[in-house]
């Protein structure tokens, strides 16, 4: 009996150890669906050496390695509790009880991917610094956004970064030197000469558009579908060279679809990124996941295979793919990027033109600004011309408060703070310190926006008043790491409310629909993910003669 409790004693002991010598340093995320398997491998071994030591009857020998292994665990797991509860750098930081022993809470508070909502009441609650994990901090304060995210940050990008992997791309990589190098390579797709050329092509697509959007005119049309299907058709065709013809026909609808099932893990899972490698090999639980990838690869395939006479964005990437030496790495960026491509370049701009034409069906006085302002611009044609852009200020509004209220990444960038920490208004937060600056909760708070909650397109040209602080602007996060394709979204977004102005009268509510599931109801699984919205497109009315 003594010698058992004297193994126990050194069992806790080693647990203990196990957790200051090992778990506390460094990440070890990376090897989490390994971690199960070596510790039945070393309880299996234990009962080996209980047996060898005692030579106890098996009934007994399993007891005793039972016995052993519960101290031990308790050991690990107490010296984890007392250590995150009392002793950890950020045990002064206000926050939720249960957050500062495991991120395992914040995962169950955000089960319903409603992220972006839960930071933001317990921004309300706790202040602008929350605790919401051991070693977790939210900070909706504008003053950390040069400090963590701008270029001269020494902040670094998180481990939920690597959730992909083996795939890479130009947003999950976290070398900065590494990811500037791939961003001059993407830079090349997004240049002035670019935009000019894919414009061209834009307004093939909104045509299109307009075209379907009269066949259903005065009936009720799901246009988070439409969007979807507009933005895939756009991307398809200057991402990666292809026709999707979602918007004609239904054959490849089954890709937007395929999206969200893909993206249904990553909400809850974000603040636990040791959880992504273990779900990803599940049967059930990473199926989504598994068949997007290989949706993404077979457009790879195909592009690699072929040549285009126009230019698109996937062919710098090939071009740079080509002269390598094409080893495993060349490849998972090659698919990596070309991931981020279908993402960046459909399901986030499709989301905000939901969400703007809500608004635009909420309050029809916008539909009727927008005309007074575009109509003397446009001159009887469906688009601006370029001279004109600057002068369609409710436009330009319009949009970016859509981008304002609803943000298509609303949680924010996690980074960790370096070695020495960082101070933000005389606050330190210590080094090693995972950091998120949620762009919703920002942006929607009245410390920096007037009104916060309401749709104001002035606010961005006539009522400069009605912004505390401009700097509060994250939708496009900023710097080396801001969205590449910006130019390109907002272009597509202005083209194709011009187009509508030209061709529709206006566009309202369908009965029975007021826009609330939609803004009750968005998901947030990193990216923004949308609830219908039914709208009616009404014509013009035929001028008599």
């Amino acid at each position: 009996m003594k010698s058992l409790s004297a193994s126990c004693a050194l069992a806790v002991a080693a647990g203990v150890l196990t957790h200051l010598l090992y778990f506390i340093r460094g990440e070890h995320h990376k090897n989490a669906h390994l971690w199960i398997p070596r510790a039945l491998a070393a309880i299996g071994l234990l009962a080996v050496v209980v047996f060898q030591l005692t030579h106890y009857r098996p009934i007994f020998t399993t007891i005793a390695t039972i016995v052993l292994s519960t101290c031990y665990f308790a050991g690990l797991y107490l010296s984890i509790a007392l250590y995150r509860v009392l002793f950890h750098p950020l045990r002064r930081f206000p926050g939720p009880y249960w957050a500062r022993l495991s991120n395992l809470y914040h995962s169950y508070l955000i089960r319903k991917s409603d992220n972006y909502l839960v930071i933001q009441k317990l921004h309300a609650q706790y202040g602008p610094i929350v605790r919401t994990g051991p070693g977790n901090l939210s900070i909706n304060d504008p003053a950390a956004i040069p400090i963590v995210l701008s270029n001269e940050s020494k902040c670094i990008k998180s481990p939920w970064y690597d959730r992909s992997l083996p795939l890479v791309n130009l947003h999950t990589v976290r070398n900065k030197t590494v990811h500037d190098a791939r961003r001059k390579v993407f830079s090349k797709a997004f240049s002035p000469s670019a935009l000019r050329d894919y414009e061209e092509r834009v307004v093939v697509h909104c045509e299109e558009f307009v075209r379907q959007m009269k066949r259903v005119a005065g009936r009720p049309v799901d246009v988070s579908q439409w969007f979807k299907y507009f933005a895939f058709d756009v991307m398809g065709d200057l991402g990666l060279g292809k026709e999707f013809h979602m918007m004609t026909s239904q054959t490849n609808r089954w890709i937007p679809e395929l999206l969200e099932t893909s993206m249904a893990d990553v909400g809850p899972t974000t603040p636990v990124p040791w959880l992504a490698p273990i779900l990803h090999r599940l049967p059930r639980a990473g199926h989504g996941a598994r068949a997007w990838l290989d949706f993404v690869g077979s457009q790879v395939k195909e592009r690699t295979q072929k040549t285009s006479a126009r230019n698109d964005i996937l062919s710098h990437l090939v071009d740079v793919y080509d002269r390598t030496e094409k080893r495993d790495i060349d490849y998972q960026w090659l698919r990596g990027d070309t991931r981020l491509t279908i993402v960046g370049g459909s399901d986030t701009t499709a989301a905000t033109l939901t969400f703007l034409f809500h608004y635009l069906a909420k309050d029809p006085v916008q539909v009727q600004k927008l005309r007074s302002e575009l109509e003397p611009l446009l001159k009887g044609k469906p688009r601006l011309d370029p001279k004109d852009v600057s002068k369609a200020q409710h436009l330009n509004g319009v949009i970016q408060e859509a981008l304002r209220l609803h943000p298509a990444i609303p949680s924010g960038f996690p980074r960790v703070t370096p070695p020495e920490g960082i101070t933000i208004n005389e606050v330190f937060i210590p080094g090693g310190t995972t950091v998120v600056l949620p762009p919703y909760a920002m942006q929607h708070d009245e410390l920096n926006y007037v009104l916060a909650d309401e749709f104001i397109p002035e606010r961005w040209y006539s009522k400069p008043e009605l912004i505390k602080n401009p700097e509060a602007f994250l939708t496009w996060n900023i710097g080396m790491n801001g969205c590449i394709g910006r130019a390109l979204a907002i272009m597509e977004m202005r083209d194709l409310i011009t187009y509508f102005i030209h061709a529709f009268q206006g566009v309202k509510f369908a009965p029975g629909e007021d826009g609330r599931a939609l803004l009750q109801g968005t998901l947030d699984h990193f990216t923004v993910g949308v609830k219908p919205l039914r709208l009616i497109f009404e014509e013009k009315a035929v001028k008599s003669l």
